[in-house]
């Protein structure tokens, strides 16, 4: 139980079976920056970051894309010389993941990102071949992601060293610990470190596991859904995997969708709905915010 005596939400959701698929945070542009002062609720935000840097950051777009900003940090960043940052631009079919290494805060003010992330300019030698894994340890934001997710970050970082850091919020705090895969942007949550083992090893391999699969932050919530239910019709687990042809509503919470495989094949068309459970439960540790259990399903 939290200090004013309520369960933690993460505990509830588990309880109630919440679904975690389709509940992926939405985000096209990812800003990861290496910052090993204390967090704050609003990490980013109430970061000692330089003002224009912050300014910056916040700047950083193409059309159509949403950007999210993350504090990042590793057990070696006090001792490493340095401050690395990275950008995923999380693309449905070609996502790409840039790193970089500065000697100061102010050396992003030289990075055009919004042109890189656009394919505006070309910065080879910046791609990263490699993966890098985020676990959400932002205790000051919710309870129960320090509370869950330090274990599976601790866990990962004796199995795959400095490609795990940790992270601040992510977002779905009832589905800590949350991790966050690049650069396809696979997010997963609830999950054990048995759990984060076997699905670090699936992503090796390119693939996706759909046991606390929350989906592809390149999607919406209706496209995530759309996702999750093609994969469970195929098996097909392989990233990218899919392409989602058309989606459009057919009623209140119901879609028609056409999704395909990359090859073209493994067409399939369904209409799916959106149930909204009667029971509601807490979003986050120590609020009175409450949500109704929602999941998705194939119409009969």
């Amino acid at each position: 139980m939290t200090e004013d005596g309520s369960t933690f939400c993460s505990d509830i959701a588990r309880e109630h079976n919440l679904p975690l698929h389709a509940s992926a945070t939405r985000g096209d542009l990812w800003l990861m920056v290496e910052y090993d002062s204390p967090w704050e609720g609003k990490a980013f935000e109430q970061s000692t970051l330089p003002e224009n840097v912050k300014d910056y950051l916040q700047g950083v777009a193409i059309p159509g894309a949403k950007t999210r900003t993350l504090m990042i940090r590793q057990e070696s960043s006090r001792q490493r010389q340095g401050i690395r940052f990275f950008m995923a631009h999380t693309d449905p079919l070609s996502p790409r993941l840039f790193e970089f290494e500065l000697n100061d805060y102010t050396d992003l003010l030289d990075l055009d990102l919004s042109a890189l992330a656009s394919g505006d300019i070309q910065a080879p030698a910046a791609l990263r071949e490699t993966p890098v894994y985020l676990v959400c340890t932002n205790g000051k934001r919710d309870l129960c992601c320090a509370r869950y997710g330090v274990e599976i970050y601790n866990v990962l970082n004796a199995e795959i060293g400095e490609a795990v850091w940790q992270s601040s919020h992510i977002g779905g705090h009832n589905k800590a610990p949350n991790t966050l895969f690049f650069p396809y942007g696979v997010e997963y949550g609830h999950t054990s470190p048995e759990d984060i083992l076997r699905l670090v090893h699936s992503y090796q391999q390119g693939q996706v596991g759909l046991e606390h699969y929350r989906g592809r932050v390149c999607f919406d919530i209706p496209s995530q859904a759309a996702e999750h239910l093609w994969r469970e019709k195929t098996g097909i687990l392989d990233l990218p995997g899919l392409r989602v042809v058309s989606l459009e509503p057919s009623g209140d919470d119901q879609w028609q969708a056409v999704v395909e495989s990359v090859q073209g094949t493994h067409r399939h068309q369904f209409t799916f709905h959106r149930h909204r459970s009667e029971v509601h439960i807490p979003a986050s540790c120590g609020q009175d915010k409450k949500s109704a259990i929602s999941s998705f399903h194939l119409a009969e």
